[in-house]
């Protein structure tokens, strides 16, 4: 039962009406990559390709598994390997030892793959999900990676094509492909102030930066006009240090600063701190304390998103967990 309530509180499971799978935050879950979100991944396809680090055959499997994921080199499609809850130290001589270089998570409390109704072990030993376009997870087909990748693909696409980049402009047309804005800035700074397909290039991955930003502010003007004082704070807040690099409208600062003291506003941030106190109690197996924070939330905050949030992981917490269909097992 403990178990149970820790991993709703940590994982942020929906309801199961709705259930929205998201990906590890923490950069310490992430290996060979910075941590990726859904938002950064939207329009690419990405394989979430579940194993048992003890299991022989998934090991003698990996030659096949990598030459099937190179053949869609140069398509949108990310590849990313999940351990079930071996240490770091472990898993990264495992990658290492059968020289995997994808992203992987380590999800050393299966908080990740507890999210998709399935546990990783010797009697079911690998699983497969494919994060589509539109953001939607669905199962894919361990035996055939290569497939599931492909099908997934098919509707995906860059935001910037890359035939003829520059090799110089090719880390920042990647971090600008998936929303690592920043890390791009000062290529795409330098590329602007050169010729031919420098030049062309960089212009092209600064307006996809700008048409982001143009498109995040105009949200939140109409977030304002609407009276939606919470979703525009949210959506201006954050832009700072997203879009660290790039200009942003001058008057944002004043803007946040206003938002802020919305009384709607307020109260939503002082529910999310209580959110996030509940959440740290979890983490300590202080699950009494939690449990009275997530009941004073879901009381006394019901209308806010956190309070929301906790009335669900209340309302789950005793009930039973679901048996999504699996392919079957190989041993």
């Amino acid at each position: 039962m403990i178990a149970r309530i820790v991993c709703l509180i940590l994982c942020g499971l929906m309801t199961r009406a709705a259930l929205a799978q998201d990906l590890p935050s923490d950069p310490t879950r992430w290996i060979n990559s910075p941590p990726m979100t859904k938002e950064m991944l939207a329009g690419k396809a990405a394989v979430f390709y579940f194993i048992e680090e003890d299991c022989p055959n998934c090991a003698r499997n990996w030659p096949g598994v990598l030459e099937a994921a190179a053949k869609l080199q140069g398509q949108p499609v990310l590849f990313v390997v999940v351990n079930s809850g071996t240490p770091r130290p472990e898993f990264e001589a495992y990658l290492r030892r059968n020289q995997v270089n994808w992203a992987a998570i380590h999800d050393w409390d299966r908080s990740f793959e507890s999210q998709f109704g399935f546990e990783i072990s010797l009697q079911n030993i690998m699983q497969l999900q494919v994060l589509l376009p539109d953001g939607n997870f669905q199962g894919g087909d361990f035996r055939d990676i290569g497939g599931s990748a492909a099908s997934a693909a098919k509707t995906a696409k860059w935001k910037v094509d890359p035939t003829g980049l520059p090799d110089n402009l090719r880390p920042a047309w990647m971090a600008v492909e998936f929303g690592s804005y920043p890390d791009a800035a000062r290529l795409i700074t330098r590329g602007l102030a050169g010729k031919g397909p420098q030049a062309e290039f960089a212009q092209k991955l600064n307006q996809v930066v700008l048409d982001d930003l143009a498109a995040r502010t105009t949200a939140a003007q109409t977030a304002i006009a609407d009276g939606d004082s919470w979703t525009a704070y949210k959506t201006l807040s954050v832009i700072p240090a997203r879009f660290k690099g790039f200009e942003i409208p001058a008057d944002l600062p004043k803007q946040v600063t206003e938002l802020s003291q919305n009384d709607d506003v307020k109260k939503e941030l002082a529910a999310q701190k209580l959110l996030i106190r509940a959440q740290q109690s979890a983490a300590k197996s202080n699950m009494k304390a939690a449990i009275a924070q997530l009941k004073t939330l879901a009381k006394d905050y019901s209308e806010t998103e956190a309070g929301i949030q906790a009335q669900v992981y209340i309302d789950q917490m005793n009930a039973p967990p679901a048996t999504p269909e699996t392919p079957p097992t190989e041993r």
